[in-house]
Order: C-alpha cells, then sequence, then structure tokens
C-alpha cells in the first residue's frame, strides 16, 4: 500500500512539474505511429485513408487539448517507392490532417529502405537493374577497401529479416539523391503548413529526417555476410541469427561496418573504428539533411532529428551529441529508458545553442496505468521535451489498455487544471 501511495504521489507531483512548464509553452504532444505497409503504403497513395486515424484516436479515447494534443505519426521512406508516389502520399496526409483536425508528425527517411534505387546500391548483379560496379563506392564495406563492399544487410525489428546493403552515409551520390527527394518533398510541407490559418498551425507538430540514423545497428552485417546472399540467393533458412547485441560492443557483437563512410568523409583510412569516427559521420548526415530542409523554408523548430545506436552501456555506443545540430531540435528512440538516466543526454541537452528535443520513437510500458502515466511524464517532463512517439500502434499500444488509459489520464488532468 506504501509503494502504491509513493508512486501516486510521485505521478501527481510530475503532473504539477508538466503543467507548470506548459503555462510557457506552445503544444507539447503525444503521437501514436502507425507503421508503414499495415493501412498506408507510400507506394500506393490511395491507400491514406482517414479510417486508421479515426481507429487510433478512437482507441486511444482522446484527442488531447490545446496543452497536450495527440496525433499521428508516419514514416515516409522515400527512396523505398518512385519520388511522385511518395509525393502524392503526402499530400495525402497532410489533407487528412487537415480534414480531421488531427496533428501529424511527418518522418522523411531514406537511411534504412532505398529498394527503388538500385541504381545507387546494386554493384554485383548485372542481371538485375541499376548495375554499376561503382556503386561499391556507395555501400557499406566490412574493411577498409571496397573490395569488402557488402551486398547483403540483416535487421530486426522483432524478428530478423535480409535487406539491401547499408548505404555508405557520406557518399556524394547517396547524399544527392536524398538531397533531391527533400527537395521535392520539403516544400510541399512547407507550402501546406503556410495555407494553415493560424490556430490550426499546430497540425503540424514536427518533421523528422532520419530514421535511428547509424551504422551497424538497423541494417547489420555477419562475417563473411556476402556468401549468405549468393550460396542461397533466395533462403535466409541458415542466416545466422545472433543480431545486433547492444553489450557486445560497438559492432553489436558482429562485423564492424563503417569503414566506407568514415573513409569517404576523409576522417581516417586505418586502423580501428571508434565511436566517435561514427559519430562524426552521423552528424555530418543529420546535419546536411537538417539544414536542407531549412534553407528550403521549413522553420528550424520544426524539423527535428531521429539518431540511433544510444544504448547501454553508453560508453561504448554513440554520444547523444550526433544529433544536435544548429537546423533542428535533436531526437532519439527511448526503449524502457528514463532520459535522465541515459547517458550524456542531459549534458547535450544543456549544452544546446537552442532549446527544444523529442523521444522521436518510443516505447516505455508499464505494468499498471499508473506506472504507464509516470513513465510518459518521466519523458514529458525532462528538461524542454516537446514531445514523444508511442511505436507504434498495431502491434503495441493498441494491446494495451493501460497504456491508453494512461494517456488519456495525463491528457485530461491537464484539461481540467486548465479548465479552471
Amino acid at each position: 500500500m506504501i509503494r502504491i501511495l509513493i508512486k501516486k504521489a510521485a505521478t501527481v507531483l510530475l503532473l504539477l512539474t508538466f503543467c507548470t512548464a506548459l503555462q510557457a509553452q506552445s503544444s507539447r504532444y503525444i503521437f501514436v505511429n502507425t507503421a508503414p505497409g499495415r493501412s498506408w503504403s507510400v507506394a500506393h497513395p490511395s491507400t491514406f485513408n482517414r479510417q486508421i486515424i479515426d481507429e487510433i484516436i478512437e482507441g486511444v479515447g482522446t484527442r488531447g487539448n490545446a496543452e497536450l494534443r495527440v496525433g499521428i505519426s508516419f514514416v515516409f521512406d522515400f527512396l523505398r517507392a518512385d519520388l511522385d508516389s511518395v509525393a502524392a502520399s503526402l499530400d495525402r496526409f497532410m489533407a487528412l490532417s487537415r480534414q480531421t483536425g488531427i496533428p501529424i508528425l511527418i518522418n522523411l527517411d531514406g537511411v534504412n529502405w532505398w529498394g527503388a534505387r538500385p541504381d545507387l546500391w546494386n554493384w554485383w548483379d548485372p542481371s538485375a537493374p541499376g548495375y554499376n560496379p561503382a556503386n561499391r563506392r556507395n555501400v557499406e564495406w566490412s574493411g577498409w577497401s571496397d573490395s569488402l563492399a557488402v551486398k547483403i544487410c540483416w535487421r530486426n525489428w522483432g524478428a530478423q529479416l535480409r535487406v539491401l546493403p547499408a548505404p555508405n552515409l557520406s557518399s556524394p551520390a547517396v547524399l544527392a539523391a536524398h538531397i533531391a527527394a527533400l527537395q521535392q518533398l520539403i516544400p510541399r510541407i512547407v507550402k501546406w503548413y503556410n495555407q494553415l490559418p493560424a490556430d490550426r498551425k499546430y497540425l503540424l507538430g514536427g518533421v523528422k529526417l532520419g530514421h535511428e540514423t547509424s551504422i551497424g545497428v538497423n541494417a547489420y552485417y555477419y562475417k563473411k555476410g556476402n556468401r549468405y546472399l549468393e550460396q542461397r540467393p533466395h533462403d535466409p533458412g541458415l542466416d545466422p541469427l545472433e543480431s545486433f547485441q547492444a553489450g557486445a560492443g560497438l559492432s553489436g557483437g558482429l562485423a564492424q561496418l563503417g569503414y566506407a563512410a568514415v573513409s569517404t568523409a576523409g576522417i581516417a583510412h586505418q586502423g580501428r573504428i571508434t565511436r566517435e569516427d561514427i559519430a562524426r559521420v552521423v552528424y555530418h548526415y543529420l546535419d546536411t539533411v537538417c539544414q536542407t530542409a531549412c534553407h528550403l523554408g521549413l522553420p528550424r523548430e520544426l524539423i527535428y532529428t531521429h539518431q540511433g545506436d544510444t544504448y547501454a552501456p553508453w560508453h561504448e555506443h554513440l554520444s547523444f551529441a550526433a544529433a544536435a545540430n544548429a537546423w533542428s531540435r535533436p531526437g532519439w528512440s527511448f526503449y524502457s529508458v528514463d532520459p535522465a538516466t541515459a547517458g550524456d543526454l542531459g549534458d547535450v541537452l544543456d549544452r544546446r545553442e537552442h532549446p527544444g528535443w523529442a523521444a522521436v520513437e518510443w516505447w516505455w510500458p508499464g505494468e499498471t496505468e499508473p506506472e504507464w502515466s509516470s513513465h510518459l511524464l518521466q519523458t514529458l517532463t525532462y528538461k524542454d521535451c516537446r514531445f514523444l512517439d508511442i511505436y507504434n500502434w498495431e502491434n503495441m499500444l493498441e494491446k494495451s489498455a493501460d497504456g491508453r488509459a494512461a494517456i488519456r489520464r495525463v491528457a485530461g488532468m491537464l484539461q481540467k487544471r486548465y479548465a479552471r
């Protein structure tokens, strides 16, 4: 009983702190992500209807209020389909926001999926589209030579699957493709945002660039991994299943990647890859795309980065600093992690030139609704957090009645306070 009372008191204190902070700030958000391909597909603009928005908002049971709004997020993988389809899908997403009055978080990413651009990655198969041996400079290497360019990587977002080779984040051709995509997509967002009435500007909660941008984490590589594709091109049944393990060092216990990006950037050409080497690559990539978006007219306070490879043991993985640049607000993933205990995050936030940050991918469930509420508030009240984005609706939040109740509780208590 005492333990329960202490938890309740702590939650009330966090709520009061949050309410005080909000008095001098514009809207903050809790976003709920809907996973690509479950309802909406960037390759098929016609799939963007309001059904999933209605399902999520009705499932959560609140739209929030002027102080804490509930919105929807979606990842637009702009190299996963033809760019015209991606642009049309984005237009429909923004139109749905205006139609429903539900705020949106737009994630534009070219790092994780790039199947529509074999002209960038196919360096090994002359019988397939896009073949060019020079493309080995656009993918990652497992050593200091393009003779060690990778043909395949693996990803585990719940289950392991084969994916295309990890991109070289320093490659001029890869960067040019990302910039060209942003030059087509960002002006559409700017135009839509500028046409919103002043009292509806809240509909755009942010534009996130990158999606856990890192090297060797969401596209990892097994030692001599190319042979699995060469020997069994369509059969992953005998592929290793170790996956990336955060506790096993910078490479997650697998083959180290990053040699292509570090070499192309001129950071190093020999020796051991370090976390600082990779952090410089990640920083430069995020700085480049954020600067592009800013120069295309998107306000800096609406631009958020998404850095990856921030795990415990913190000293073995990337500093949180790689996400912070002059063109945006920084963002990171938090899975069952209290931001107040996360490595050098506090120091990084204290050193920023501009205010605001976000938990741009978040999942910290509780065993009860009060625990959920406490976790939501511990994140939203840490420093000057602008939003958290719960990943994701279909196989996580939809199944958690306590999680949905916690969102209603946090938003409802704020609404009652400001209704007095």
